[in-house]
């Protein structure tokens, strides 16, 4: 069965007589009649009933509409896929990736990414999420993951969330709430909070995702980044809250986690890209992360 033949007749759907359908096939309607008997001769079964104003799908033909539906897809996909490798698309993409979550943020997409198009020249950055941002706005990057927040310029971004998470406590094995297994905001109303000077970013996201909880934090210590949490968290006896998903290593007789027990509160971490962005590759790869 010709492909041609199988869209003539999906056509049937949106048009639902034989000369509107042939008018939008560039066909005779007594070519698309011949095209029809043929299906229905090969197929053995009567796909349309006609009358003389518009015809309608047989229960048998309502089926065979539905599996060419998806054969024409499968078909589409295919020669798009095709063309792409045979012109062979090419370019350079510029990613951003968070130091700490770079295998869970690009681990699975980047194989597949560079399978299907082996021409295209990828330049990874690591970054906080401070600089990634950074990053965005001075249009180093192309796309960059971050978390996701109101922060002044984010107005001018396009988001693919990537994943909620919960968030938990970061502290000193020393600390005496060290001793529970689970923590509520409540335990924490008293707390002094540990937040990263160069990283406003996670500040604010951390801040939004506990103010929809009612919660804001008490008196705060500011520290450099994220590498210097874990001392001054034993110096001071402070906590650290934070989005769940990653430690700081080397301190595991030290510091100890605990969750929030808390199921509204959630932080969203995303691909992030410019909306202005003209690269070509941008919208390749968002398509590819929308459809695993």
């Amino acid at each position: 069965m010709k492909i041609q033949y199988m869209r003539e007749f999906i056509a049937f759907d949106e048009y639902g007589n034989f000369s509107k359908t042939a008018q939008s096939m560039y066909i005779t309607q007594p070519a698309l009649s011949r095209h029809i008997a043929e299906m229905e001769k090969e197929l053995g079964v009567k796909l349309l009933e006609r009358n003389k104003h518009s015809v309608s799908f047989t229960e048998a033909g309502l089926k065979v509409y539905k599996q060419l539906r998806k054969i024409i897809q499968v078909y589409d996909n295919m020669t798009h896929e095709l063309s792409e490798y045979q012109n062979g698309v090419t370019g350079r993409l510029k990613l951003g990736m968070l130091y700490y979550t770079i295998h869970q943020d690009y681990g699975a997409i980047m194989p597949r990414f560079t399978e299907k198009y082996p021409n295209v020249e990828i330049k990874r950055f690591s970054f906080q999420p401070q600089e990634g941002f950074k990053a965005l706005m001075e249009e180093k990057v192309d796309i960059c993951v971050i978390p996701r927040t109101n922060y002044p310029g984010s107005e001018i971004l396009q988001y693919c969330d990537i994943v909620q998470s919960g968030m938990d406590v970061m502290m000193s094995v020393k600390h005496p709430l060290a001793a529970k297994k689970v923590l509520t905001l409540e335990d924490l109303k008293k707390e002094v909070c540990i937040q990263l000077r160069d990283d406003p970013i996670s500040n604010q996201a951390y801040n939004e995702a506990l103010a929809v909880c009612g919660f804001t934090p008490g008196s705060a210590i500011l520290t450099d980044n994220i590498d210097t949490v874990p001392f001054l968290l034993q110096k001071t006896n402070a906590i650290y809250i934070k989005a769940k998903g990653f430690s700081v290593s080397g301190f595991e007789n030290e510091i100890t986690m605990r969750d929030i027990l808390e199921p509204n509160l959630r932080v969203t971490k995303s691909y992030a890209y410019r909306a202005d962005n003209t690269n070509p590759l941008v919208p390749l790869f968002m398509d590819m992360v929308k459809s695993k």
